[in-house]
């Protein structure tokens, strides 16, 4: 008489391997949702870091000659931070140039034109802008944007 078992368990062993399969492609799945929600994240804030940044040059764009020094001022606009969640510093200066010349032979008077420079950061980091012991935190955004006026003496723009 033969008493060999027949053989057993390669289910099991199957079985296994599959489930350690399944457990990691879950993982990596898992994985990459989190990395897309992170990106979407990051560019969400961005644009609204962007828009507070832009919404700071208009803010300073709409009076020139009151908010704007030879020497250059500079605003924290604490408003925006209930409304955005970001706070925007404003840099507004401007220079003094005359185009044209002015002899005694009576030619044209020179055009004088002032040129205004509008910087505007905005960022979400605990300090002002910009925050640079915020920069390791993974939300931090910070983002800054330039314009330039020309206007002449009687507020008349120019180019």
């Amino acid at each position: 008489m033969n008493h060999t078992r027949p053989q057993s368990g390669f289910a099991y062993i199957a079985a296994v391997v599959f489930l350690v399969v399944i457990a990691g492609i879950a993982v990596a799945l898992l994985q990459l949702t989190n990395t897309q929600q992170t990106t979407v994240n990051q560019a969400l804030l961005g644009a609204r870091a962007g828009l507070a940044a832009r919404a700071g040059i208009e803010w300073a764009y709409q009076s020139l000659g009151s908010r704007c020094t030879e020497a250059g001022n500079t605003a924290n606009l604490t408003d925006f931070v209930n409304d955005t969640g970001f706070k925007v510093k404003v840099t507004c200066s401007y220079r003094i140039y005359r185009e044209g010349e002015d002899d005694a032979s009576g030619a044209p008077a020179p055009v004088v034109k002032h040129i205004y420079r509008i910087a505007s950061v905005a960022c979400n980091g605990a300090g002002a802008c910009p925050d640079d012991g915020s920069v390791q935190r993974p939300d931090y955004v910070e983002r800054a944007r330039v314009a330039t006026v020309c206007m002449t003496a009687d507020n008349q723009f120019c180019y």
